[in-house]
């Protein structure tokens, strides 16, 4: 071995120990950071949560904080695979983009193209109306809570789900025209690509997505019981009864219920960079934000969500599942993606602390109108406050003024910025108030944000009497999900609903014929010509108008 040679080898071991060093510097810098965020409800003895943060096409941290099983003492550990809940429709999401790019299928077809004995309403309702959420279908493990069963304990099937949308009257809103969550599309998306395949989804999936990218630790759960390989378990609690392992008693691929780790996500992240499975132009068809009717960008593409952070681009998704609770988040202007999963209903850590750590020098600061602030007037501060009730009749908003400042529903302050626009810092919503007179008619809020635009009315406050209640007691039917719910004044004067699974419930008076529900379901009755009660609309947040008639 020549001198020189000896030098140069000798060269590159120093480099590569001093860049090993730096970075081995720099990550314990950032563990100790993150190690300060994480919630004080976890430590050594309860359930916890997983992280992982890739740069580059690399792990730069991953850590496990809590017990996965707290009846074996097991840790969590970032290898043990976790169910990510919602975040697994970018899977389905992505071969549904492979798929229409090969030609097997179109995702501007109509879905009864696929499917037999579907249903035709007045409007077309395609695949990427399913895949973007704005479908108009009912939302299936809502309509099985009203029809009295409890979610993820008791048994559903995708067929059930399926059913749910073939027994719809008609659709909840025209395709395209709103943004509504809705994971029974994933259930019927599952079922079109079989169809269209001749494959099982998941089957399609575990060979040319996670086998493709070698994400070898992913599991899809086919079946409930299907034993998951060194998989963590998830944990609830409360002061009464303590810990309780929560399980789900549903498998249904396309929704939810694939269980990944740290280093398969950081494949997947790194996916979304590189478009190793199909290219750019599949990638590009999967981040393709879907554009409403009335030119709003609803922030969702096919599975994942789609938009900014701070002033950065960011693609994004949450998963709920027993009680695991994930984030799976990319940067693709930095190369940056977090994965977070909490087996603990106490140690969800939001995932932008970690990225305000790592890009905050690059993030625009949080959303302040502060410099825009005008005086509230004395006519809106007599004007405004009250209750307020959005279109839909499944939210609203309470209105008040305290020392000058107009409160949402006591916590949330609304900062006028002139010609009755109000704004919220740390949002990007806008908030345009119409305050009402006799002539004009009621005070309105018209509320603008990513997912379109919502308005709600102020009603008039109600207070009714026991006898004015009585008139709502009876018997109510639903055909549509074949339930019945018992409506009666209980001993202390109040209206209350039961349901021979989901028990009782009182109803809060919001405005005359309009209930709240402690779920926050609302009721809406309906009356005849003569002023008799005749039946009930329940709308919730991912579903409208289930019809319960009077017996």
């Amino acid at each position: 071995m020549t001198t020189r040679n000896s030098f140069l080898i000798i060269f590159i071991g120093l480099l590569i120990a001093g860049t090993a060093c730096t970075n081995q510097s720099q990550w314990s810098g950032l563990e100790r950071e993150i190690d300060e965020l994480i919630p004080s409800a976890v430590n050594d003895t309860t359930p916890g949560l997983i992280i992982g943060v890739v740069q580059n096409g690399e792990i730069i941290f991953q850590k496990g904080y809590g017990l996965a099983n707290l009846n074996y003492s097991i840790p969590n550990d970032p290898e043990m695979v976790y169910n990510i809940g919602s975040v697994a429709k970018q899977f389905l999401g992505y071969a549904f983009a492979m798929q229409h790019d090969a030609g097997t299928l179109n995702i501007d077809d109509p879905v009864s193209d696929y499917l037999d004995d579907w249903p035709e309403f007045e409007e077309t309702v395609t695949i990427r109306h399913l895949l973007n959420h704005s479908s108009g279908y009912r939302e299936a493990y809502t309509m099985s809570s009203l029809a009295g069963r409890e979610i993820g304990v008791d048994r559903m099937a995708a067929s059930e789900a399926m059913e749910v949308v073939r027994r719809q009257p008609v659709l909840e809103f025209s395709p395209d025209s709103r943004y509504t969550y809705n994971s029974t599309a994933w259930v019927i998306l599952s079922e079109i690509f079989k169809e269209a395949t001749g494959i099982h989804a998941a089957a399609w999936v575990e060979e040319n997505i996670l086998d493709a990218l070698r994400m070898n630790d992913t599991q899809i759960e086919t079946h409930v019981g299907q034993v998951i390989e060194n998989a963590a378990e998830s944990y609830s609690f409360s002061d009464e009864t303590g810990y309780t392992n929560e399980k789900s008693n549903r498998a249904i691929f396309g929704a939810a219920d694939v269980f990944m780790n740290v280093p398969d996500a950081a494949k997947w992240i790194n996916n979304m960079k590189t478009g190793e499975l199909g290219g750019q132009e599949v990638l590009d068809l999967f981040l393709e934000p879907n554009e409403l009717t009335n030119g709003i960008n609803s922030g969702y593409a096919m599975g994942i969500g789609v938009g900014e952070y701070r002033g950065l681009r960011r693609y994004r998704h949450t998963g709920g599942h027993a009680a695991f609770g994930t984030q799976l988040s990319y940067y693709p202007d930095y190369d940056l993606g977090i994965f977070i999963v909490s087996n603990y209903s106490r140690g969800w850590l939001p995932s932008e602390d970690i990225a305000e750590l790592i890009l905050g020098d690059q993030m625009d600061p949080e959303a302040s109108y502060e410099e825009e602030r005008i005086a509230l007037s004395d006519d809106l501060q007599a004007a405004l406050p009250g209750r307020y009730i959005n279109e839909d009749r499944n939210d609203m908003v309470e209105l008040q003024v305290d020392e000058g400042k107009l409160l949402a529903d006591g916590r949330t302050e609304m900062i006028p910025i002139g010609g009755g626009m109000f704004r919220v810092n740390g949002s990007t919503n806008r908030y345009d108030i119409e305050a009402g007179n006799e002539g004009t008619g009621p005070s309105r809020i018209i509320a603008s944000g990513t997912n379109g635009i919502r308005i709600f009315t102020k009603v008039d406050a109600w207070e009714p009497v026991e006898n004015e209640l009585r008139m709502y007691s009876g018997e109510y039917r639903s055909d549509e999900i074949d339930s019945i719910m018992r409506l009666s004044v209980n001993e202390e004067g109040s209206l209350q609903v039961n349901h021979r699974w989901l028990g009782t419930a009182p109803l809060r008076p919001l405005a005359r014929d309009i209930f709240q529900a402690g779920n926050g379901m609302m009721l809406e009755f309906d009356r005849d010509s003569s002023g008799r009660v005749t039946g009930f609309y329940i709308n919730s947040g991912r579903t409208l108008d289930v019809w319960f008639e009077r017996e």
